[in-house]
């Protein structure tokens, strides 16, 4: 009998993490993923959860730092990550069911200070740029051939330092801008966009050990809901200024 349990304690133990099930992980990016009082919130969350509720599922989402979170969407195990940039660069290490949102790359500074850009040359010249590492505008900025790229851990922190005149611009995605500052205790008035550079689709990224039924089973279920309106209804609450992406 002990015997049989230490087999069966064992055997659990050499469980591969592929055959653990499938992880939702996010960040803490308001007001596309967040969470409030515990209760996990937001535009993108509210469209996986609705794809869970499609399938009959009702999975829990993990709220990670987005560089932890990137590593283990990219390890073994069935992960799906959201929301994710879909790059050149990211292309083959995931397989992607989206998009879901659309990002806007800015360079900020502070405001008042008379910094103008008129091209991405103008910004390769300056004495340092921050970014926020692991984010795709440093990825977007590395790929252009910015070798003055200063990458910090928090988009906080990015900030305080472009306050504190420690560097000229911070390059950063526009849809998370007013919750970050809220979150750093700064008037939105503190910065402004000098140069706004490009657009990416956000997409639920899923591991590459992620079956492919599962993922084709999340993107049917992602379709219907853009044919029956209830994917708009949800963008548009939670972002009435921007047109969500339809058109896939």
């Amino acid at each position: 009998m002990s015997q049989g349990l230490a087999a069966l304690l064992l055997a659990l133990c050499l469980i591969s993490p592929t055959h653990a099930g499938l992880r939702l992980l996010s960040e803490e990016f308001p007001p596309i993923s967040f969470t409030e009082k515990g209760v996990a919130r937001g535009m993108a969350v509210e469209i996986v959860q609705e794809i869970q509720r499609r399938q009959g599922g009702n999975l829990a989402i993990e709220f990670l730092p987005w560089a932890r979170a990137f590593r283990e969407a990219k390890g073994v195990g069935e992960v799906a990550l959201f929301s994710m940039a879909r790059t050149p660069e990211r292309e083959k290490q995931f397989k992607w069911v989206g998009p879901i949102v659309t990002f806007y790359s800015s360079i900020y500074a502070p405001a008042k200070d008379g910094m103008r850009l008129r091209n991405l040359d103008d910004a390769k010249r300056a004495p340092a740029v921050l970014v926020v590492r692991d984010w795709f505008t440093a990825e977007e900025l590395k790929t252009l051939g910015f070798q003055n790229l200063v990458s910090v851990s928090d988009p906080v922190i990015a900030i305080k330092m472009l306050l504190a005149k420690r560097a000229p611009f911070f390059a950063s995605e526009r849809l998370s801008m007013p919750d970050i500052l809220a979150k750093a205790g700064i008037a939105e008035d503190s910065l402004e966009i000098v140069y706004s550079y490009a657009s990416s689709e956000g997409y639920i990224a899923f591991s590459l050990d992620t079956p492919d039924a599962t993922v084709k089973a999340w993107a049917e279920r992602l379709r219907e809901m853009k044919r029956d309106g209830s994917f708009l209804s949800i963008y548009k609450r939670w972002l009435p200024k921007d047109n969500p992406p339809l058109d896939k």
